[in-house]
């Protein structure tokens, strides 16, 4: 190790522990920073975005080790501190060692567009939130998805109770306790390792916090696939045309372009609006490291070892299926282990998978018990029969993704890239697996396959991880195209000018094109009925006008203001409500239990009137810990309320909620 490398070792060093200081003084500051190193300092990847990508899945292993579901560990403001503190400190002392002192990454244009695909993204998915109130951005999330109130009360949970242990009022195990929830156990360390003050928001103030963590996420997941598109495209150009420097240099940033435009226009963001966040983050996770792991046998051996097993307990802890996507290019890893040492492989396998299996098994048990008499089957049935919730997709591009794949893996096998095969293809081979399970649960529960949530949401799966493939492909033939035109144009009078004037001739022809669609500019939608904006700006508008009607967003709040006084209590929001209104203001109440979710299940339709009043006396009854605060705004409910209360007065409470007059409750008032 020379002078120069030694000395800026002790100024990483040092950056390092002022850093980590700084988590305590300036926890805002210190949180960046600290960030900032770990993308920068571990001792792995080629470039700055490939070395942040090893680092991530590396974090969300790890801290689904030490923060299981369900678990005892703390999570509090010291302990995201110290977590991240050491995780700092180890890289930075580990540069110290000369094996692993590796230079820093020099900014290339693919990282450079990387980041600024994070950075656009993260705040596209967010400005419809930002500077609005409470009533707002409940309302956005309602109306954009049922399942952001259920990832919001797995985050809200955690952050208030410091763990991901929830206890409840009624003794009940809590609801969703069983379900994989990764995601918001890192939402709430990064929410408590980087707020001043050592106070904890109550849940209200963590609407906002939900939606910045839930788009920086989505944003990273969509710029990870990003990186593995333009990565991919690096490797594809040379199988094309190895003497081309114009294709090695601009096909992977050429890949990042193409797959930015599918994500921002396409289908995904729809996703984030489902509240499907976890499931993006497990379907890149897999991609990701089975790209890492396998693209070539350098990676296995170097990466494939560590983050097989690391990324396969984050995609059991984020959308637990999906880790079927990681089997193929585990075999890489353990045929590169056995070239190395023969005994390795048998090892790695016995002790890697494992580990995961079992976690993998316990999970699924969680699942399963969280009904009691249910068996695997009979849940494979109930999943199978869901047949609402899922965002729209491109389902026959999803239906040709194994095609798609297996094509690419032809080619890449006659190139000699057999590891690059298995990585590429292995994903979406995969989830093709769990999709025909899912089908199998969709015919034992007497619905079509194409409807059936779960069938879908494999598909979807599948979109997404061939999605990168076939943005490499693009960026590869475009590279082909451009350099054919230049020799085409080199015999032209003026070969310059020719050239201008195609690309400008091809980018008019591109822009007219989309436009057409609603991809560009204005929509045709008021002047022909048969087209309509891009998913990606539908998507974006559904969530700007829910942030605007936020009549919903304010009984929801105001409900859980009024409620405020009962936190032992049951909230039942009587007027403009509905199952997902009240399912909300039981979150923002409190903890809410299996039995109080089932309760709100099995509430009659909305409007409630004396069918309901006769439901909740059958629920008071057969349920003795069920105790009632009674939320309404309207006159005729207080009265009609006030029945159940004079019935069961020391287990029924009945609050006026103060709501301001509108158009849909004149006699309101506040």
């Amino acid at each position: 190790m020379n002078k120069t490398v030694s000395r800026q070792n002790v100024i990483f060093a040092i950056v390092a522990v002022v850093s980590v200081l700084l988590l305590w003084l300036l926890p805002p500051v210190g949180f960046i920073a600290c960030c900032v190193l770990l993308i920068v300092l571990p001792p792995w990847g080629r470039t700055i975005t490939e070395r942040a990508l090893i680092s991530i899945v590396v974090l969300l292993g790890l801290v689904a080790l030490i923060f299981p579901r369900a678990g005892a560990t703390a999570i509090t403001a010291m302990s995201a501190h110290l977590g991240l503190a050491l995780a700092v400190l180890a890289v930075a002392a580990a540069r110290f060692i000369p094996r692993l002192a590796r230079p820093i990454p020099k900014p290339t244009v693919s990282d450079a567009l990387i980041g600024i695909m994070l950075v656009g993204t993260s705040w596209w998915l967010m400005s419809a939130y930002v500077g609005r109130s409470l009533y707002g951005i409940v309302s956005g999330l309602f109306f954009s998805g049922w399942d952001n109130q259920g990832h919001f009360t797995t985050f809200a949970n955690t952050y208030v109770i410091g763990s991901t242990t929830w206890p409840t009022i009624d003794g009940s195990v809590a609801w969703n306790q069983w379900y994989p929830a990764l995601h918001t156990t890192m939402w709430s360390l990064a929410q408590l390792g980087s707020q001043t003050g050592a106070e904890l928001l109550d849940r209200t103030s963590l609407l906002w916090p939900y939606v910045q963590w839930s788009s920086i996420s989505f944003a990273l997941c969509l710029a990870a696939l990003a990186w593995v598109a333009g990565d991919l495209a690096g490797r594809l150009g040379p199988l094309v045309n190895p003497r081309s420097g114009f294709i090695k240099r601009w096909a992977a940033p050429i890949a990042i372009v193409v797959f930015a435009t599918f994500a921002l226009l396409g289908s995904p963001t729809g996703l984030f609006n489902s509240g499907f966040t976890n499931f993006m983050m497990g379907v890149t996770v897999v991609v990701v490291t089975a790209y890492l792991s396998a693209r070539d046998w350098h990676s296995a051996r170097g990466l494939g070892w560590f983050l097989i097993p690391l990324g396969a307990l984050a995609a059991i802890g984020l959308w637990t299926p999906l880790v079927l996507g990681l089997i193929p290019s585990g075999l890489i890893v353990a045929l590169a282990l056995w070239r190395v040492r023969k005994w390795l492989a048998p090892v790695w396998v016995i002790a890697a998978g494992g580990f995961v299996g079992i976690t993998a098994w316990l999970q699924t048990q969680a699942v399963i018990n969280s009904d009691p008499g249910t068996s695997a089957g009979g849940l494979l049935a109930d999943l199978g029969a869901i047949g609402v919730g899922m965002s729209a997709f491109n389902i026959g591009a999803a239906l040709a993704a194994p095609l798609v794949v297996i094509g690419l893996a032809i080619l890449l096998l006659r190139g000699r890239r057999a590891p690059l095969a298995l990585a590429t293809a292995g994903p979406v081979l995969g989830f093709t697996v769990f999709a025909v399970i899912a089908m199998s649960g969709a015919d034992a529960g007497e619905l079509s396959r194409l409807v059936s949530y779960y069938v879908l949401k494999s598909l979807n799966a599948m979109l997404l991880a061939v999605a990168p493939l076939i943005a490499a492909m693009a960026a590869v033939a475009v590279c082909v195209l451009l350099v054919a035109v230049s020799k085409t144009t080199k015999g032209a009078a003026k070969p310059r000018a020719a050239r201008i004037n195609v690309i400008i001739g091809g980018a008019i022809a591109l822009v007219i094109g989309v436009t057409m669609f609603g991809y560009v500019g204005t929509t045709t939608r008021d002047f022909t009925g048969g087209f309509t904006s891009a998913p990606g700006v539908a998507a974006a508008n559904a969530r700007s006008a829910g942030v605007e009607n936020d009549l919903i967003g304010e009984s929801i709040i105001s409900a859980q203001q009024a409620a405020l006084p009962y936190p032992d209590k049951t909230t039942m929001l009587w007027d403009g409500s509905g199952t997902l209104p009240n399912l909300w203001v039981s979150t923002l109440h409190g903890v809410m239990s299996k039995k109080q979710n089932t309760f709100y299940a099995n509430l009659p339709p909305f409007p409630y009137g004396e069918k309901t009043l006769g439901h909740l006396t059958l629920a008071l009854n057969l349920d003795p810990s069920l105790n009632l605060v009674v939320l309404w705004f309207r006159g005729v409910s207080g009265v009609m309320v006030e029945e159940l209360k004079i019935d069961q007065p020391d287990r029924v409470t009945t609050v006026k909620v103060p709501m301001r007059s509108s158009p849909l409750c004149e006699e309101c008032s506040l």
